[in-house]
């Protein structure tokens, strides 16, 4: 660790991120958040308004910051899947800085970022689906890093402002806000730090973090669109929280747990242990607890939801790595000697890669089949509807049909509800633009496409046993073309 510039370990991390992610690289599609994202900003790129002409319940920042990628570096899906690994290695070498920065030994530091990229890499939808965790996580850690490294005043503004760049990205980088803006005061209280300056620094932090906000809120004022990003942002996301009993929520939390058990280890040892520096086990704490009020108040048991939490728990069971083997408990000591140690890691890395290997290279890719069949059948001008595998329209150059990308805002009964969906208007919106294919994934939620299809269109290919290609009828007839029914 000694030899070791900031740079490589930055070089580390990405190469280990490359690693560990290298499956995941190929499908076109891992789930529908990650195609909603992309598809919002081709429509960004294409001069549309967010929350007016396609809509989605996330924030702007998500689809602004894969518009900037796209506009750069082009719309390729491998593209974006290395954006995302860049990021998760970037945030691992935010959280080794930050940890340097408070104190903690370089070998606590490294570890705490390897745990972070291990944790989001190994389960589908608790980080290898790119997802606005993954993007915001890179601002809190941004601002974690200036906050612990003890700036001058003007220095916990710009954590504020790395924070509000990721409160627009998703609100709930609110809940970390407030747990660093605590931890000032805390420190305040116990003597280590003067009030006034304590309070100083906390407000700079929430001007810096308001900021982004603002700007946001101006712009739709400037366009006239104030009122249904208002809607959007704060009236349908509040019909969306449950409530849950308190058994389902310690289930939640026991699940993340057990999925991730080492570290889970290492954290409640570091939690605990005294040889911890007090400062450390108390920031840590006040932070996990806010973090994961922002995972568990939803009551939506998202596993995606938990990237977030990460951030507080990588950073504290690196801690674990501070500690000689002595200090540890004797069941424990085996994980501090380098052949063991090693060994776990090189394994883990290894059964990491088979199953993302037998889970996204071998698992058939039905968007990108859908679009190798539809791409030299369209021309120019036609357009196409897709009940799911949305993905299909960016490999196609295409937008949406509909302004409600997502698949299940369109079909699922509570979020039509929520975002007042007019669904005979928006199914008459779709039926008046023609499209030349309509491409139906089975079995679907109701009938409302049923007695347009039949009368309309002629079934031209069949994908697997669940994806039906309708053409649409020209002249009353359509030759018979060749189906293929070749497996799920």
């Amino acid at each position: 660790m000694q030899t070791l510039r900031p740079f490589h370990i930055l070089l580390i991390y990405l190469a280990l991120a490359l690693a560990l992610r290298f499956f995941s690289f190929f499908p076109s599609v891992i789930d529908q958040d990650e195609s909603t994202y992309i598809l919002i900003a081709d429509a960004l790129l294409k001069g549309h308004t967010y929350q007016v002409d396609y809509v989605d319940t996330k924030p702007i920042g998500i689809f602004l910051l894969l518009a900037l990628w796209q506009s750069v570096f082009g719309p390729a899906i491998l593209g974006f899947r290395l954006l995302a690994t860049a990021v998760l290695a970037i945030t691992a070498f935010l959280l080794f800085r930050a940890k340097l920065s408070f104190g903690s030994r370089p070998a606590a530091a490294l570890a705490t970022g390897v745990l972070y990229l291990f944790m989001n890499s190994i389960f589908t939808y608790y980080g290898v689906s790119p997802n606005t965790e993954t993007y915001f996580n890179l601002f809190i850690a941004l601002a974690l890093w200036l906050y612990l490294s003890r700036p001058p005043a003007w220095g916990y503004f710009l954590a504020g402002l790395s924070l509000g760049l990721g409160f627009v990205v998703k609100y709930v980088v609110l809940f970390d806000g407030l747990a660093l803006g605590l931890f000032l005061l805390w420190q305040a209280y116990r003597g280590e730090a003067k009030w006034a300056a304590a309070w100083r620094k906390s407000l700079l932090m929430a001007l810096g973090a308001a900021l982004p906000f603002l700007g946001l809120l101006l712009y739709y004022h400037q366009q006239g669109h104030l009122e249904s990003l208002w809607f959007y942002t704060f009236t349908v996301s509040s019909r969306y929280p449950d409530s849950k009993p308190l058994w389902g929520y310690l289930q939640f939390f026991l699940d993340f747990n057990l999925r991730f058990l080492p570290a889970a280890v290492f954290y409640y040892v570091a939690l605990l242990h005294r040889g911890i520096a007090g400062p450390q086990r108390q920031f840590a704490l006040l932070w996990s607890a806010f973090s994961l009020l922002a995972v568990l108040l939803p009551g939506k048991f998202f596993g995606h939801y938990f990237i977030q939490f990460m951030l507080p728990f990588s950073f504290l069971a690196g801690e674990f790595f501070a500690l000689s083997r002595e200090q540890l408990p004797a069941w424990l000591r085996w994980a501090r000697q380098p052949k063991p140690g090693y060994a776990l890691l090189a394994l883990l890395l290894l059964a990491n890669g088979f199953f993302q290997y037998q889970d996204y290279y071998r698992k058939r890719d039905y968007p990108r089949e859908i679009a190798d069949y539809l791409q030299p059948r369209l021309k120019g001008g036609e357009s196409v509807y897709l009940s799911n595998d949305q993905i299909t329209y960016h490999l196609l150059g295409l937008l949406p049909a509909t302004r409600y990308v997502h698949p299940s805002l369109f079909w699922d009964p509570r979020h039509i509800a929520a975002l007042e969906i007019e669904v005979a208007g928006e199914v008459s919106k779709i039926k008046a633009s023609q499209p030349r294919f309509v491409v139906l994934r089975q079995p679907l939620k109701d009938n409302r496409f049923d007695e347009w299809v039949q009368q309309e269109y002629l079934l031209a290919q069949r994908i697997g046993t669940r994806v039906e290609i309708y053409e649409r009828k020209a002249g009353g007839e359509m030759p018979p073309l060749q189906r293929r029914e070749d497996g799920n």
